[in-house]
């Protein structure tokens, strides 16, 4: 009599994803943009501030070490296309963010910029208009420095949007492969 060989498991590509991964994927971009919200609103960035550089020095760390936790996330998951999307999101909050950060720096040290002083709400809401290309009108980039940041912002939208999908499509293609070959 012969022996039958083990059982196979299937191929990890294949495996069935837990409720909790999923969970977890889908709670750690919504904590990420929180985490870069709060930091937003609370990091001493004005010109008022002795603690400038103090405050974006904190930001960058937190952002360099967040996108570091992000692609190592994704380069050890054994489930690569939900994480590329959390990848995904992570990268928008974070362009979002910084816009906005940018801004609102504008207008907090060259009055001017924009035909109405921006807080950061202005500037993160004014932000999002330019990004999902709505573009309402109340709030205008008068200097010139305020609207090359927003055409800097348009041109790197379709960028983001573009590029950055087909990027990732490479890189879930490429881990996916990774994954079943392992």
């Amino acid at each position: 009599m012969t022996a039958s060989p083990p059982p196979s498991s299937p191929p990890p590509s294949t495996l069935p994803l837990d409720k909790r991964w999923v969970a977890a994927a889908i709670l750690r971009p919504l904590f990420a943009a929180t985490v870069l919200l709060i930091g937003y609103f609370l990091l001493p960035i004005n010109h008022e501030s002795r603690w400038n550089l103090v405050g974006l020095a904190v930001g960058a760390l937190m952002l360099a070490g967040f996108c570091g936790w992000e692609v190592w996330q994704f380069r050890h998951s054994r489930h690569p296309v939900p994480v590329a999307l959390e990848l995904l999101t992570a990268v928008a909050g974070f362009y979002i963010v910084a816009f906005a950060t940018v801004y609102f720096l504008f207008s907090d040290y060259a009055p001017g910029s924009f035909n109405e002083k921006l807080t950061r709400v202005d500037a993160l809401y004014f932000c999002l208009t330019v990004f999902t290309t709505t573009g309402f009108g109340d709030i205008d980039a008068v200097s010139q420095g305020a609207r090359i940041a927003v055409s800097a912002q348009m041109a790197t939208s379709l960028v983001l949007l573009g590029l950055g999908v087909r990027f990732l499509t490479a890189l879930v293609s490429d881990r996916v492969r990774q994954v079943r070959a392992s």
